[in-house]
């Protein structure tokens, strides 16, 4: 049996409890909060527009690598599929100094939609870009684009663009909504690649951090 002043305390003390814990919560909200800021390798930024059927992907976001890691995960083609789940095969048609032709097989898929995607990419390389353009028109009336690096104190600031006109029917708000949760998905297997390259610089099974210099 509680007194009526134990009463009381009990019910003070659980409504003091109760903006205790709000009190910690906004703390730990707002410290994470300040942490992203401060820190802007937590997420990347993307943003997805569309007009008259063509869809733009645009995405930027930061290793504490060196660029040269990130270029030898992006032109690592061959290798994709053991690092992007959703490429199922990746083979290089050709091969120079600076260009490659690359065929793709991929699957996308969202809820209840499920399709397969086939390019055949041709890859210009340059010092600190690489771009993109699919010749087959298979899957995609237009798909082309290009991934860009910059490096400042060791680390490197990754930006990628992507205009594509699907050729298939799906679905403007369901599309969007796809490539925006690809591309997450996509640069956090991109960072893990790139973290473990910088890890293992010796390890060429998992492809040297260092490509052929571009002329």
């Amino acid at each position: 049996m509680f007194r009526n002043g134990d009463q009381a305390g009990t019910v003070g003390g659980r409504t003091g409890a109760r903006r205790c814990r709000a009190t910690v919560a906004l703390i730990v909200c707002s410290t994470l909060a300040l942490s992203a800021a401060a820190n802007p390798q937590s997420d990347p930024v993307v943003t997805v527009s569309e007009n008259d059927g063509m869809y733009s992907v645009a995405a930027t976001f930061t290793v504490p690598q060196g660029a040269s890691f990130a270029l030898a995960a992006l032109t690592d083609y061959s290798h994709i599929p053991r690092f992007m789940p959703a490429v199922r095969a990746s083979t290089v048609l050709e091969r120079a100094d600076d260009r490659a032709v690359v065929e793709q097989e991929a699957v996308a898929s969202f809820m209840m939609f499920s399709k397969r995607i086939h390019l055949v990419l041709e890859v210009q390389e340059e010092r600190d870009a690489i771009r993109f353009r699919d010749r087959c028109g298979r899957s995609f009336a237009r798909y082309q684009g290009r991934w860009t690096v910059a490096e400042k104190d060791g680390v490197t600031r990754v930006t990628y663009e992507l205009s594509a006109k699907p050729t298939f029917q799906v679905p403007e708000v369901l599309l969007k909504r796809l490539l925006k949760r690809d591309a997450i998905e996509m640069i956090a297997a991109l960072k893990a690649e790139i973290g473990a390259r910088a890890r293992q610089p010796m390890d060429c099974a998992r492809g040297c951090p260092e490509r052929e210099p571009i002329r």
